[in-house]
């Protein structure tokens, strides 16, 4: 995009200098002088050219990005969507409750008695002076012995050793990640992953200056020979991944590429840290890459997408070699994990409470999958029987963005693949649908229909509605 052929007179403007450079942007895309999918200049690069802040074009974008004519990507710009078209909603829908939203975008979990679990074991608490001191006072930086103890025992339906001195307790897996991502990298080093990945890691590595490199992906997640091409060509030596119920596309390692998987980090050196935060739902989880190699994955779980996102309570394996220093980076960003989330889960770990909620979890999501198969059959689709979530393809001629705009005109909210796409990789023309997006069943099956009829009736009423 050549700047100096759209340069806008803000002197003589009489709008604020963002809305005038958005407009003088949204004039240029509306002339055809800028393609679908280019990349428009970077934040300082334009503010020199117009003599303003970097604040001042940072508003002008994001008054792009609500009109839907362009989409920023954390870490690599802000680009020209497809025909244009306006996301905003008519002001008669603008004005609607957000009520009236069908929220099938959020993996989150649905009510099934955590709250009173969580109200007969805070009374429990209450009556136990052992446990009162240990939530109230210091503990060590990876835990108290005890709750070390009963996290390590329930680790071992992953098929891990059940080490308490190799486990360490954190405030949910996001600070598990950033902890890792702090022992193990440097800035500007190269850090592999999937092609489609957690947003939360392209933000840590954002922040961490970190180079996010894509290796490929098929129905069972990594491709092997990706990536050991990935490994000799930016001689990375660590892996983020999520070999079971992978978010956002549910694949799920075989034993056999498992096997393969490890024996690249073997002969390459790599260290990996597995995710297993989606496997927790499972009631019998494949066995972790971590039980393979433990001497080189670091294996990461947190409760937060089977029981309670609340709570902040992860956990980490790590190599014994690692653990001081893992330790270490825990005591210098918190000191500790907050004890007294961390007592109540190992509480439900030790008295069966958890297991209660987890197969009660499994239970809603079938009914949810029954409920949900007939509304999108003959749509292809990446799913796994015991995943909230469907990873949906889109059928010709719709793309991410369009199918996503018309859902939100009729009130219902998915996650598109945009959202998951990492570095300048394409994004797929796939969303990610979460069947327990919303606490009704029947209002899930609601927003499937509206799915389903959208898929049906194709894109032409998106553009003579725009």
């Amino acid at each position: 995009m050549r700047i100096k052929s759209w340069l806008p007179d803000l002197e003589t403007c009489a709008q604020p200098r963002y809305q005038a450079i958005a407009d003088a942007i949204g004039a240029v895309m509306d002339g055809g002088q800028v393609v679908v999918g280019e990349k428009l200049p970077a934040h300082r690069t334009l503010a020199s050219a117009l003599r303003v802040t970097v604040g001042t074009i940072s508003r002008a974008y994001a008054r792009l990005e609500e009109q839907g004519r362009v989409m920023s990507r954390i870490g690599d710009g802000t680009y020209v969507l497809a025909r244009q078209v306006s996301n905003e909603l008519p002001q008669a829908l603008a004005q609607e409750p957000d009520s009236t939203l069908i929220d099938l975008g959020q993996n989150v979990i649905v009510p099934v008695g955590q709250d009173q679990a969580l109200a007969q074991t805070l009374l429990e608490i209450s009556q136990d002076q052992a446990a009162q001191r240990r939530v109230l006072d210091y503990q060590p930086e990876c835990g108290h012995p005890w709750q070390r103890l009963a996290i390590a025992g329930w680790l071992r339906r992953f098929g891990l050793s059940g080490e308490a001195d190799r486990v360490a307790i954190t405030n949910g897996a996001q600070h598990a990640l950033a902890c890792l991502f702090r022992i193990l990298t440097m800035p500007g080093d190269a850090v592999l992953c999937e092609a489609l990945s957690y947003p939360g890691i392209v933000a840590l590595a954002q922040q961490m200056r970190l180079q996010l490199i894509c290796v490929d992906v098929d129905d069972e997640g990594l491709v092997p020979e990706s990536l050991e091409q990935m490994c000799r060509a930016f001689n990375a030596r660590l892996l983020f991944c999520v070999p079971t119920l992978h978010n956002p596309t549910t694949a799920t390692m075989s034993e056999s590429r498992r096997q393969q998987i490890v024996e690249i980090a073997r002969r390459q050196h790599l260290h990996i840290i597995e995710d297993a935060t989606p496997a927790a739902i499972l009631a019998e989880p494949p066995p972790a890459l971590a039980a393979l190699l433990p001497e080189q994955v670091f294996f990461v779980c947190s409760l937060s997408k089977s029981v309670s996102p609340g709570l902040r309570v992860g956990m980490v394996q790590a190599p014994r070699a690692w653990s001081g220093k893992l330790a270490a980076i825990i005591r210098a960003n918190c000191w500790m994990a907050t004890p007294l989330t961390v007592e109540i889960a190992c509480r439900w770990m030790e008295n069966g409470v958890l297991q209660q909620l987890l197969h009660a979890q499994r239970l809603d999501i079938a009914h949810r999958r029954q409920l949900a198969e007939p509304l999108l059959q003959g749509y292809p689709m990446l799913s796994h029987p015991g995943s909230p979530h469907v990873w949906l393809y889109l059928p010709a001629p719709w793309r991410g963005t369009e199918f996503g705009t018309m859902l939100r005109r009729r009130k219902v909210a998915i996650k598109l693949g945009d959202a998951f796409t990492v570095g300048r990789t394409a994004p797929p023309h796939a969303v990610r649908i979460c069947l327990s997006g919303t606490v009704d069943p029947l209002q899930m099956e609601q927003g499937l229909r509206i799915i389903s009829s959208t898929l049906a009736d194709g894109p032409e009423g998106y553009f003579t509605s725009a």
